[in-house]
């Protein structure tokens, strides 16, 4: 936000398939996902990635303490709040599962991963976290971890209409993360 030239940031959430076309509009300079854009978009996009991390599980401090000794089976059979269907987060936690042979009891699905952390202490349950964002969740809601999720990795995307990027905000946001968040 620290540049010389001007200028003005709106945000935006949605899906990958409805943010696109605004993309190709030219009404979005940049999208950041957990997944590249799929090579059968319509128009020329570009995957640049910034970077990869793990996934932990968390809960509340009485339920983490608990789950640490035995996990991952300890997650079998217990309260989970998982990212919905949809989403890449819940695509590799789900064969994560399956390669553990643990079967949690979901009792939510978010589409918004803050509202998922939002209501993680009301609903006493498990959920994951991709492990760039472990310091600031347990910083601002107290939560703990129980295990890695050895194996399950995310990946993060830049998408752009350029080859190489060159809007100096999108040069900043990428470096940064590059640089930052998973160097």
């Amino acid at each position: 936000m620290n540049l010389e030239q001007q200028f003005r940031v709106v945000c935006r959430e949605g899906k990958l398939d409805e943010l696109l076309p605004h993309l190709a509009q030219h009404r979005l300079d940049i999208i950041l996902a957990d997944e590249p854009a799929p090579s059968s978009t319509k128009f020329k996009t570009f995957n640049h990635p910034l970077g990869t991390c793990g996934v932990t599980f968390c809960a509340g401090p009485k339920l983490a303490a608990r789950l640490r000794r035995g996990f991952p089976r300890s997650l079998d059979g217990v309260p989970a709040l998982l990212p919905s269907e949809n989403t890449a987060l819940r695509l590799i936690v789900d064969r994560w599962f399956d390669e553990h042979q643990v079967h949690p009891q979901i009792v939510a699905e978010f589409e918004d991963p803050a509202l998922m952390k939002e209501l993680a202490e009301n609903l006493n349950g498990v959920f994951p976290l991709h492990n760039v964002t472990l310091g600031e969740a347990a910083k601002r809601y107290g939560f703990k971890t129980i295990g890695l999720a050895r194996g399950c990795r995310a990946q993060f995307f830049a998408i752009t209409t350029e080859r190489r990027i060159k809007h100096p905000a999108v040069v900043a946001v990428t470096e940064h993360a590059q640089l930052r968040l998973f160097a």
